[in-house]
């Protein structure tokens, strides 16, 4: 021991003590050392400051979050008994090194904190959440976004912003999403949002939920279930499935369906009103249906141009949807997902279920509408039953 009386334990945790920003730990010194590094970072559960520690082996990462000084210095104790070479952490006004060998003698080498780092203070204080540059995270290096050093890829740069306006806008619904709940995703591609959902509510928001993700394409199915695994991500799974035709025992509580082409969207809403799932998050794409429909004596002289009709069919397409699920009982908002720079597909719909009972006023407004444009979309065909039950 080179560090007068202190032992190992009093000296990493008066390091922690004193604002920790970020502690990696790494090189094993035994073979029996079950991971390949862990990193801490302080974050906020629930209002309440805690240490997430991620623990890396050669394929997975698993996380804990320490709610106190004794979980964390449990966890400090049970590091040290296993043996790793490095200690690095950065704390709010200083940083250390700590040097291990297997004998159990301990270096201690401390600086003066780097004036350009970020001070890390919580995943949901701040606009970012859990997703930082410069941050490594496993999951998003496994998606292909950001480098080991936790730099995020030059042509990944949008979706990553993309992910974190998603983040900022589940976070304004989390409050109304239980613990344990079952989350389906309608559509979900390869996932970037899907695991960013998953990461967010329960690494950071410590809710054990569970998440379906269903598309069309096998290969895009299997390779994501393959991530899932690779991430420790046990209670995301994904399956092969139309949504027109899915159907499951299990009660949902929350939708995402992320740009779902054309009448896809309007399977999966359907899907989530008469099955009173509680949230709905769409963002919806490829508004085809009412380009065909669409008429008005009034409008001609914009209808008359196919790209402004198109446009307007998109338009029309998802005030109807937003209408009629405010009919079925959702308060409805309709939003800017990200500026239109980064995606055309920049429109969400974000419905929270407010009543059980249909409205007749928003109903009748609905339909007032769809005779001034003569339109029959599917979705309305889908919850007519239930509308004018």
């Amino acid at each position: 021991m080179e560090n007068g009386e202190k032992t190992a334990t009093d000296s990493i945790m008066s390091f922690i003590s004193a604002g920790v920003r970020r502690m990696i730990v790494s090189g094993p010194l035994r073979s029996a050392c079950r991971y390949k590094k862990v990193e801490a970072l302080p974050v906020l559960l629930k209002g309440e400051e805690a240490l997430q520690f991620s623990f890396y082996t050669d394929n997975k990462v698993f996380h804990f979050n320490a709610i106190n000084m004794g979980d964390i210095q449990k966890q400090i104790e049970e590091l040290l008994t296993e043996g790793y070479k490095q200690w690095e952490i950065e704390c709010e006004d200083k940083s250390a090194k700590i040097l291990m060998n297997k004998k159990g003698n301990f270096k201690v080498m401390e600086s003066a904190a780097s004036t350009s780092a970020e001070k890390t203070k919580s995943h949901n204080r701040q606009k970012n959440y859990a997703f930082k540059e410069s941050r490594p995270l496993d999951m998003l290096i496994q998606l292909g976004l950001m480098n080991k050093d936790g730099k995020i890829l030059a042509d990944k740069q949008k979706k990553f912003r993309q992910i974190n306006k998603f983040i900022e806008i589940v976070e304004s619904v989390s409050a109304n999403i239980d613990e344990g709940a079952h989350i389906l995703d309608f559509g979900c591609g390869k996932s970037y949002l899907t695991f960013a959902l998953y990461y967010y509510l329960n690494m950071v928001l410590n809710k054990n939920i569970k998440i379906t993700g269903i598309d069309l394409k096998e290969d895009v199915v299997e390779y994501c279930n393959q991530l899932a695994e690779k991430c420790g991500f046990d209670n995301l799974k994904f399956f092969a499935g139309d949504v027109s035709r899915f159907e499951t025992e299990q009660k949902c509580q929350m939708m995402v369906t992320l740009h779902a082409c054309d009448t896809a969207t309007d399977f999966a809403l359907g899907y989530a009103a008469k099955n009173n799932v509680k949230i709905i998050l769409s963002v919806p794409c490829c508004q085809h249906e009412l380009f065909k429909q669409v008429e008005n004596d009034v409008l001609s002289p914009m209808l008359k141009h196919g790209i402004l009709k198109e446009r307007f069919s998109a338009l029309l397409t998802d005030a109807a949807r937003g209408q009629l699920l405010e009919s079925a009982g959702y308060k409805v908002s309709i939003m800017e997902f990200i500026d239109m720079e980064h995606t055309p597909k920049n429109i969400m719909i974000k419905a929270v279920r407010t009543r059980r009972e249909p409205d007749i006023k928003k109903l009748e407004d609905y339909r007032k509408m769809a005779q001034a444009y003569n339109i029959n979309p599917t979705l309305y065909n889908l919850l007519e039953e239930e509308l004018n039950g």
